[in-house]
């Protein structure tokens, strides 16, 4: 559970995938949708002008921006990959899709070689108990 600060209301929430909480949500929706209006007829605009446009506040565009929900046209088109240098996939990804499919194979072999590492130590520490029971039942 992580608690964050809603950056409309200010109130402590349990942050899942909104980025304001449920009582400003439908306020950030429609904040959404007059931002992607205005976007829609003029792609080319930068914040400070969108926000103006759609009467929200350069925050709410910024937000928007950060987490991917609205593009800028100017940045995507530069973005380059952060591992190999290619065009990325987004903003907000910064990776290229065959690097992003190289690290998805890295992070499942990470993980299965955790799981192999614990189940021999789980094995490793049954076989040493065994043992120690046996040379006590000698002695």
């Amino acid at each position: 559970m992580t608690l964050v600060c809603c950056p409309r209301c200010k109130k402590l929430f349990d942050k899942g995938v909104a980025l304001v909480c449920p009582k400003c949500q439908p306020d950030e929706n429609t904040d959404y949708e007059k931002i992607r209006a205005v976007l829609d007829r003029s792609p080319h605009l930068n914040a400070e002008t969108a926000a103006a446009e759609a009467e929200v506040s350069i925050a709410c565009v910024m937000r928007m921006l950060d987490e991917g929900l609205i593009a800028n046209v100017n940045l995507t088109e530069n973005v380059k990959c952060g591992r190999c240098g290619a065009p990325a996939i987004s903003l907000a990804k910064k990776l290229c899709k065959a690097c992003l499919d190289k690290l998805n194979i890295e992070v499942a072999m990470a993980q299965s070689q955790i799981k192999l590492k614990d189940k021999k130590q789980i094995q490793i520490g049954d076989y040493l108990k065994a043992r120690k029971g046996s040379e006590n039942k000698r002695r």
